[in-house]
């Protein structure tokens, strides 16, 4: 009999350290670094080597007004930006996190404004779970996301061109750098550095309650 492996598939450096105090048997953790293309394939190597399930896990921005920061978001279905196509999540495999709601999606890009956001139909966004999802529904196998929030619906992030690299690692100079150019995002980084901890309260305990009721 194939024994039961959760990969839990995280985007940063910094989600996969969060997650790593879970990792042991039956449970992985696989960092995929930033986008739905990059996450895809790190989903399929994770399905080759053996995961039966996989859980897209880490932070996303709301959609939905009424999501505060460090809000769990744990979606009914996925849907691709980029192509429109939807896939529906396993409701028991991270049902322990909270019951399965509304539409995460996937963009193509930061959206980093609230203009941004309102184009996008859904109750949270973030930039790689499409990809999982796609890979997990071409080897029928189950998925889930499991999401907290960073920002919410109407705030503006400050502008992250350079700052952030493809594998989602921060540069912590060049951060203070642009601070130091740009005085007036000063309060979006903040702002941001708030709901990114927020957000580690939040997906903690969730991912924990997630795995608790998979086993």
């Amino acid at each position: 009999m194939r024994r039961a492996v959760v990969a839990l598939m995280c985007a940063v450096p910094a989600e996969e350290r969060m997650l790593q105090r879970f990792a042991g048997p039956g449970v992985r953790v696989i960092s995929t670094g930033m986008g739905a293309a990059p996450a895809e394939i790190r989903a399929r190597q994770a399905i080759d080597d053996g995961a039966t399930a996989l859980i897209s896990v880490g932070f996303c921005g709301a959609l939905d007004p009424d999501l505060p920061r460090g809000g769990v978001v744990v979606p009914a279905a996925v849907m691709d930006e980029r192509t429109g196509e939807a896939w529906p999540c396993d409701p028991g495999l991270a049902g322990g996190a909270g019951i399965p709601q509304g539409v995460l999606v996937t963009a193509q890009a930061l959206t980093g404004t609230r203009a941004a956001r309102r184009r996008l139909d859904g109750i949270a966004v973030d930039l790689e779970s499409a990809g999982t999802a796609r890979a997990c529904a071409v080897a029928g196998i189950p998925f889930a996301a499991i999401r907290a929030v960073t920002d919410r619906a109407d705030d503006d992030l400050p502008d992250m061109e350079g700052v952030v690299a493809p594998d989602g690692s921060v540069h912590p100079a060049r951060v203070i750098g642009r601070m130091a150019s740009r005085p007036g995002d000063i309060a979006a980084w903040v702002r941001l550095a708030r709901g990114a901890r927020a957000a580690r309260r939040g997906l903690v305990p969730a991912v924990a309650s997630a795995l608790a009721g998979a086993a």
